[in-house]
């Protein structure tokens, strides 16, 4: 038993290294997927964030924090995996560039959503509604070329 306690640490060490691993693209199309599937996810979490501000005055403060909270983490998430596939070419570069663009500006929209509701309430939430939408119909357009 006390083997299994002095080698926990280990294990914990080697599955946070592990976890940090890059994850490789075999090809173009195979990064492409993923991208898409980034894209996707991102495009999902924004849209759960734009219809919680849509119906912030029905949602109370606490609530919305979490919600807005997770959809960082998850944004933020995805952006640390994707970032961790390398583009197998130069093509696949431009791929990268375009959907870290939109992954990040995505994430910053939220955390600065989040920053207004702590202080107090979102400052002008029919314009978080359109920004949030435009920026996940694009996301979800670029996941339906990418698949």
């Amino acid at each position: 038993m006390r083997r299994l306690v002095r080698l926990a640490p280990l294990a914990l060490l080697v599955a946070v290294l592990l976890s940090s691993c890059v994850s490789p693209a075999w090809n173009d199309h195979d990064y492409e997927l993923k991208a898409g599937a980034t894209a996707e996810s991102a495009a999902s979490s924004l849209q759960i964030v734009r219809s919680a501000v849509q119906h912030e005055d029905r949602l109370t403060r606490p609530y919305l924090k979490v919600v807005l909270t997770e959809a960082a983490e998850a944004l933020g998430s995805v952006n640390a995996q994707f970032g961790g596939v390398q583009p197998p070419s130069d093509a696949a570069d431009q791929v990268r560039d375009q959907v870290t663009g939109m992954t990040e500006e995505a994430e910053s929209q939220v955390q600065d959503l989040l920053i207004e509701v702590r202080r107090d309430r979102v400052k002008d939430p029919a314009k978080a509604v359109r920004e949030l939408g435009r920026l996940a119909d694009k996301l979800g357009a670029f996941a339906e070329d990418h698949r």
